[in-house]
């Protein structure tokens, strides 16, 4: 495994949570700029437990900390409607893993809403996904897109998250 101790001025790690599909981007700084080095998604199966689809984010996330070492993690302060309450529930497990793994690496967490992103990026809170790619592909001088939408979201968020605690200016 290389070592990625210190080639970044700083890091930060986006989280897109899901139980099916959560999110990653990495994002490491220089003096100017800065770079995606890592996205995906931790993808789990609705045929295994609950149980194991949690420990298997768990376990992801954990290695991403260890290769990467972020300095922050950005988490994306979501909006659950009411006529979901399962999803609502399996949202907050999920999002408990994170920051389990997050306090397990002595990791702060930055919670970023989404429209928060969007304005920030974009200008309009209501700005549409593609948007918001657009803007961190810009931002990051990237010439092809962020696949899938999760580690997208996830992207914007740790540029958002870093910008704000002076990690990464654009």
């Amino acid at each position: 495994m290389a070592d990625h101790s210190r080639i970044h001025a700083y890091r930060g790690l986006g989280i897109d949570p899901g139980l099916a599909h959560t999110g990653y981007a990495v994002i490491g700084s220089f003096v100017n700029g800065g770079e995606l080095c890592a996205w995906g998604s931790i993808t789990t199966s609705s045929r295994f437990s609950i149980q194991e689809r949690l420990n298997t984010i768990y376990e992801q996330l954990q290695k991403l900390i260890v290769q990467w070492k972020p300095d922050l993690l950005a988490l994306e302060d979501v909006y659950v409607y009411n006529m979901y309450p399962k999803a609502a529930i399996q949202l907050g497990e999920v999002r408990g893993v994170v920051y389990l793994a997050a306090s397990h690496h002595n990791i702060s967490i930055r919670m970023i809403r989404p429209t928060e992103v969007k304005s920030c990026l974009t200008g309009s809170g209501r700005a549409s996904k593609g948007e918001v790619q657009l803007s961190v592909r810009r931002i990051l001088n990237i010439d092809r897109p962020i696949k899938p939408d999760h580690a997208s979201d996830a992207a914007a968020l740790a540029l958002i998250a870093m910008s704000r605690s002076g990690y990464y200016q654009w």
